[in-house]
């Protein structure tokens, strides 16, 4: 930078068109003004401080002033000793920079320079009178003594100025960015180069449960992004950072819950954030929209099972009545046999399974129709448990309750809501070793900004494997040696046809399964 300065100068010098006559003439100037010196400050300041737009910039009193025409004295000394070596120049630059710092109008710098050149010149021409043909040659190197200086202290000046310029703009483009983005609903975060994050929207903290002093600084892809899509998304983030926007990229983001929320993003690299590059990303929440065409879906496969279903059961009813009517005359034919006997006891046990399987699958596919009414759940879960009195037989089974809610009260269809609770409890005890404890606990929330009932529903079992976790509301799908491994996927539809949601609790790998209920309070 040094290096930078001086030949800076010395350009400037050829352009003034300085010789080393210039400099032997500097040496006469510097003994004509030097008992002057005192003086010309003096005037300078005396003028100074007549004008109020450069008298606002001294603000220490006469003891500024003292300062300052020290440092004018050894500035105007150096200048008529005509150097050009680095030191001279950085302290003419930073003169330059202290101006801009305090705030000095250029123009001042210049009108206080005139009048040094005319003290100066003024001088000179007392000393050597009109008639001197040495006179034009000193005035002339006065003049560009000066004018160097005059253009070094403007160059930094100029150069300051527009830095801090930059600098403001910077900031004003920043609060504009921010304030637009703060109103805008949607997720909006910018990412450093290595994916960290530097900027979290208020509008994302709302929809992700994190602050953003939480996240910035985290690598997105690790803290936000679910394992299996992770690779891809560092990928798509290191296209974005190398020029190629991102349209329309569907992502699903993880909640500080656990829950995943689907936002279709689209994203494109800022240049100069931070002195490097880094990736401006605004996502816009589908969730809803995503659950709705899942639920479409879902209806229309429904209503192509119930359809295949009920065309099977309706065939093959006559078979199962013709078997059944088979296995009752052999059961009587073979009396005195007990190996047949057995056989024929588990050929109708196969026979109801199928039977029980056939009703299941058409149950699971039909509409559901709901009658609701407001029930207090804490009265519907108790009911839950006494259905299960069965199973609970000979087993140390223990229900602990606990209603964190004044008013436990939702419109629900009680029946259906008991199925629910009930087919919960059912696989708790069936995964639990003895003594087996579930708890059940109710308590306000709210769901889609709307005042709603939460319940959760946890034991003290070997918990849900990661794999159980992805597959625990499909269809068909099931941890136990028997069933059909359709209760939870009707429970879901059970809870999704009262505008609910049913989900896994964050800890049920470690610490037992828990099931978490959120229902609306009312229909509405």
């Amino acid at each position: 930078m040094a290096h930078d300065f001086l030949q800076r100068f010395r350009d400037l010098q050829a352009y003034v068109g300085w010789t080393e006559e210039d400099a032997a003439r500097a040496k006469i100037v510097a003994r004509v003004i030097e008992p002057h010196i005192d003086a010309l400050i003096d005037d300078f300041y005396s003028e100074v401080q007549r004008h109020a737009d450069s008298a606002r910039v001294i603000t220490g009193g006469k003891e500024q002033i003292n300062r300052l025409s020290a440092s004018l004295a050894g500035w105007m000394r150096e200048s008529v000793e005509a150097r050009s070596d680095a030191e001279y120049v950085q302290r003419r630059w930073r003169i330059g920079l202290r101006h801009a710092e305090i705030g000095l109008n250029a123009a001042y710098t210049s009108a206080a320079m005139s009048r040094l050149r005319n003290g100066v010149i003024g001088l000179i021409s007392a000393e050597f009178g009109s008639s001197s043909n040495e006179l034009p040659l000193l005035i002339q190197t006065v003049n560009k003594l000066l004018d160097l200086d005059l253009a070094i202290i403007q160059d930094a000046y100029e150069s300051e100025h527009l830095r801090r310029e930059k600098l403001a703009e910077q900031a004003r483009s920043e609060v504009k960015f921010r304030k637009l983005v703060e109103a805008a609903a949607a997720m909006v975060i910018i990412l450093h180069e290595d994916q960290t994050i530097a900027y979290f929207s208020p509008y994302s903290e709302a929809l992700t449960g994190y602050s953003a002093e939480q996240v910035t600084g985290w690598v997105f892809v690790r803290a936000l992004v679910p394992e299996h899509a992770r690779d891809d998304v560092s990928q798509t983030i290191a296209a974005t950072l190398a020029g190629h926007p991102t349209r329309a990229y569907e992502l699903p983001i993880i909640h500080h819950d656990g829950r995943e929320r689907w936002f279709v993003w689209n994203a494109q690299r800022l240049d100069d954030f931070d002195g490097g590059v880094a990736v401006l990303a605004v996502g816009q929440d589908i969730t809803e929209q995503r659950e709705a065409q899942e639920r479409l879906l879902q209806t229309e496969r429904l209503a192509g099972i119930g359809q295949m279903i009920t065309g099977i059961a309706h065939e093959s009813r006559n078979a199962l009545q013709r078997i059944q009517s088979c296995t009752e005359m052999l059961e009587l034919e073979l009396e005195s046999n007990s190996e047949g006997q057995r056989l024929v006891h588990r050929l109708q046990v196969a026979q109801d399974n199928l039977r029980r399987l056939f009703d299941e699958v058409r149950n699971y596919a039909a509409p559901i129709q709901l009658e609701k009414a407001p029930c207090r759940i804490d009265s519907v879960w108790r009911e839950a448990w006494s259905l299960l009195e069965t199973s609970r037989r000979g087993r140390a089974a223990t229900l602990e309750e606990k209603v964190d809610d004044a008013n436990p009260v939702a419109e629900i269809d009680r029946f259906r809501m008991v199925q629910v609770l009930a087919n919960l409890m059912d696989n708790s005890l069936a995964a639990c070793s003895d003594p087996v404890v579930i708890q059940v606990a109710c308590r306000d929330a709210h769901l889609r900004g709307q005042p709603a009932l939460q319940i959760r529903i946890r034991d003290n079992g070997p918990g849900l494997t990661p794999a159980a976790q992805l597959s625990v509301f499909e269809p068909f799908f099931t941890t136990k040696t028997k069933g059909t491994g359709l209760g939870m996927a009707i429970a879901r539809r059970i809870v999704d046809s009262h505008g609910g949601q049913i989900a896994i609790g964050k800890n049920s790998s470690s610490a037992g399964a828990e099931f978490v209920i959120t229902l609306p309070r009312t229909s509405a």
